[in-house]
Formats: structure tokens, C-alpha cells, sequence
């Protein structure tokens, strides 16, 4: 394990020092990913992705990096980032495929998808906010539809924050698939 830890170092150092940005200053940080493994090195300014969403383009693909401002508090399934501009963007995972760490709010993640500006509906922002942990009172504001950038995320990294961070996945009946 140590071994595998040491690998996963030098490679995140060599992708790291390749890219641009703020990611360049954390040559020694390892990274944990969830979905698809993320090349680092692909890691584009998010601004620019935005700009091509603004010209008219229905999607973008690409790897950018963003604060987490919200996770679901049930499971991980989706999570909310800081795009910079006074605005977030929810995040969902491919497929449903794989899920993020509850604790890791305020911290940076790399992600790679596709981003395209979407409707959501007032179900599912009151369904978001609940999961979000937001009380009753709260979650009865939610009466209109919002548009907002949406991403489907093939991966995501996070620096890692300890040896033992790991995803709390409870079996219930909580399940995004369908949305």
C-alpha cells in the first residue's frame, strides 16, 4: 500500500507540475478519485468553459477545478460548486455511477465532465435542499424552476485530508437515477 501511495505521489507530482493555475503550487499533494481516474494535466481555467457555454455550445467537456459550497448529506450522489461568478453549478455523477466524501465542503475538487446550463425543477431543489440539510422552513422558499449550469461528472479528484477518508454509503432507499 505504502508502495501504491508513493506511485500515485510521483504521478499526481508530474501531472501537477504540468498544469496551470493554482493546482501548480501542491506539487506534493496526493488525490483521491472517485469515477474516472482525472488527469490533472487537463485541468483548464473554468472560465473559459463557461465563456464557450455563454457563445452558444449545448455542452462542454473538460477538467476544471471549483470550491464545493454543498454535498448531499444522504449519500455523496451530488454536490454544488463555486463557479466565481456569483453563481453554482450542481454536479451529479455519470451513471450514478460513484459518489463523493459528505466532508468535504470548502474544499477544492477537481472535476472532469460535461457542463451545460439546465431547468431544474422546484422537486428537485426542495428534494437538493433536504438532502442539503436545510429545515422545512427553509425548503418551502423553493417555488420556482432554476436555471443553472449542470454537470455530469465522468470523475472527480479531491486533495486528500487523511489516511482514513472514505465514503459513507447507508443503504436506503435514497436514489437520484431517475432525476
Amino acid at each position: 500500500m505504502n508502495i501504491f501511495r508513493l506511485v500515485v505521489t510521483s504521478l499526481v507530482s508530474v501531472f501537477v507540475s504540468c498544469s496551470s493555475g493554482p493546482l501548480s503550487s501542491n506539487l506534493a499533494t496526493s488525490f483521491d478519485y472517485y469515477g474516472d481516474t482525472v488527469l490533472l494535466s487537463d485541468t483548464v481555467a473554468l472560465a473559459n468553459l463557461l465563456l464557450e457555454i455563454e457563445s452558444g455550445s449545448d455542452s462542454v467537456y473538460g477538467t476544471f477545478s471549483a470550491p464545493i459550497t454543498s454535498i448531499c448529506q444522504k449519500k455523496g450522489c451530488w454536490m454544488d460548486l463555486d463557479l466565481g461568478n456569483r453563481q453554482n453549478a450542481t454536479v451529479r455523477f455519470m451513471d450514478y455511477g460513484f459518489f463523493v466524501p459528505m466532508n468535504v465542503v470548502g474544499e477544492r475538487a477537481i472535476v472532469c465532465g460535461s457542463i451545460t446550463i439546465d431547468t431544474l425543477n422546484v422537486d428537485w431543489l426542495r428534494h437538493k435542499a433536504h438532502d442539503a440539510g436545510d429545515n422545512d422552513s427553509v425548503i418551502a422558499l423553493i417555488t420556482e424552476d432554476e436555471v443553472s449550469y449542470s454537470i455530469i461528472a465522468t470523475g472527480v479528484a479531491l486533495k486528500q485530508i487523511g489516511e482514513n477518508i472514505e465514503t459513507t454509503i447507508l443503504n436506503d432507499t435514497h436514489n437520484h437515477e431517475s432525476e
